[in-house]
């Protein structure tokens, strides 16, 4: 369907069907980027023509949830994230489309963080782009069935976005809610890693390193990883270092494990938490024990999780030859299947997310994030930030005030490209050191 017949949420215009902007809008919501995003294309398009029409009281969370995501008139935002988590990936897919099909386009669209007004930005004469180096063509000698290039291109240029776009985030992410009255859950559980009694250690993903464990098509251990030694041994793996000679030495994370960290900076601050970020690579058992510690990512991406996965009842296992993520159940309840996995039918994705709250190893506590997949990564991020969602965790295992140690299992349904507010899906209480 043409994105011109799915602006009907829109308020009505007489100008902006005339302006090069809203056609460059309209190229942008009909690329492959969106074309199994309804809800995002009427996002877009509406944020866009109230802007270009100047409506700009029409830009607003409320107005949207209303007027594209079909909320009710009195709807509350702060219980109701479903236009900060579908702005998140809208902002994703404008940055994936002018570094892919967008990248001659000499006006570049954005919709900054911390709200939804767009902006039509000139392009640099000479743009710091991943292009030259990304879509180049490469020699003839490995353009064959077995190339590792497709692959490499796509992951790289995602994780080149993500870590382009960190100082941004930084310092334009929308705030989370600050604790404090109506926000008990988020006490419960964030006083206990963010005070200002020591830094907390947040640990990002290794996304280099996961991508080395694809090529050669198996996972590592932490023993392997703080020997830095290359993951395995196979022609594809072997054909990826001598391409990119330097390549495992790179430094790649992504957008969702960006984003992650700074909803812990924001929740930071408001405790009045020094918070010290390291990449996985770059920290000792020294770094990470005693102290509070939060680790984003699952096993294969963030190896330090392995330290604490006997403590867990949800383990993570990424089976690369089938390109697939298991939850494995290590003591189901009745009812409960031994084995959560994702299940994609072409519009309609559910994915699974975990999070832990464990002991550290000499003292302190550990949080634990993982995601199999961007939309589960945020969603889990979500839970773990939203007092509404946490509370429905918390009001089943508080104990005086406070979270104890536990482990939860999460589902995000993603529909057409739309992530769904994250759920419970089962939960264990766990014992101390």
């Amino acid at each position: 369907m043409n994105s011109r017949s799915n602006a009907g949420a829109v308020p009505a215009s007489a100008t902006s069907d005339n302006d090069a902007r809203w056609d460059l809008v309209h190229r942008i919501a009909e690329s492959q980027r969106f074309a199994k995003s309804q809800r995002l294309r009427e996002f877009l398009l509406y944020v866009c023509r109230s802007a270009l029409d100047h409506h700009l009281d029409e830009i607003s969370e409320q107005k949207i949830g209303e007027r594209v995501f079909h909320r009710a008139p009195d709807y509350n935002p702060n219980e109701d994230n479903i236009v900060r988590s579908q702005a998140r990936l809208l902002r994703q897919k404008l940055e994936a489309y002018f570094a892919t099909e967008g990248a001659e386009e000499p006006v570049v669209l954005r919709i900054p963080k911390g709200g939804y007004v767009p902006e039509f930005v000139q392009r640099p004469p000479d743009p710091v782009s991943v292009k030259p180096t990304l879509l180049e063509p490469f020699p003839p000698r490995v353009q064959d069935r077995h190339s590792v290039l497709p692959w490499l291109v796509g992951a790289v240029a995602i994780l080149s976005l993500a870590v382009a776009v960190l100082s941004i985030a930084m310092i334009r992410t929308r705030p989370v809610a600050a604790p404090g009255a109506g926000s008990h859950a988020l006490n419960a559980l964030w006083s206990q890693l963010l005070n200002d009694k020591s830094p907390t250690t947040v640990v990002i993903p290794d996304h280099t390193y996961a991508m080395l464990q694809e090529a050669a098509g198996q996972t590592e251990d932490l023993q392997n990883y703080l020997r830095r030694s290359p993951p395995g041994d196979s022609a594809r793996a072997r054909q990826l270092t001598d391409l990119f000679p330097r390549f495992a030495s790179r430094r790649y994370t992504t957008f969702d494990g960006v984003s992650t960290v700074v909803r812990v900076l924001q929740l930071a601050e408001k405790f009045g938490s020094r918070v010290l970020v390291r990449y996985a690579r770059d920290i000792t058992l020294r770094d990470l024990s005693p102290g509070n510690a939060i680790l984003i990512g699952r096993p294969t991406t963030n190896l330090w999780t392995q330290l604490f996965e006997s403590k867990l009842n949800f383990r993570i296992q990424s089976d690369l030859a089938n390109h697939r993520v298991v939850w494995h159940n290590a003591a189901p309840r009745p009812g409960e299947p031994t084995e959560f996995v994702a299940k994609f039918d072409g519009t309609r994705l559910e994915g699974y997310s975990s999070v832990a709250f464990v002991s550290n190893l000499n003292g302190g506590n550990v949080l634990i994030i993982e995601g199999a997949a961007s939309s589960s990564q945020e969603g889990a991020a979500d839970f773990l930030t939203n007092d509404k969602l946490l509370t429905r965790l918390a009001e089943k295992i508080e104990r005086d005030g406070r979270v104890p140690y536990f482990d939860a299992l999460l589902r995000t349904v993603t529909i057409d490209g739309m992530s769904q507010e994250p759920s419970l899906v089962s939960y264990r209480v766990l014992s101390g050191p």
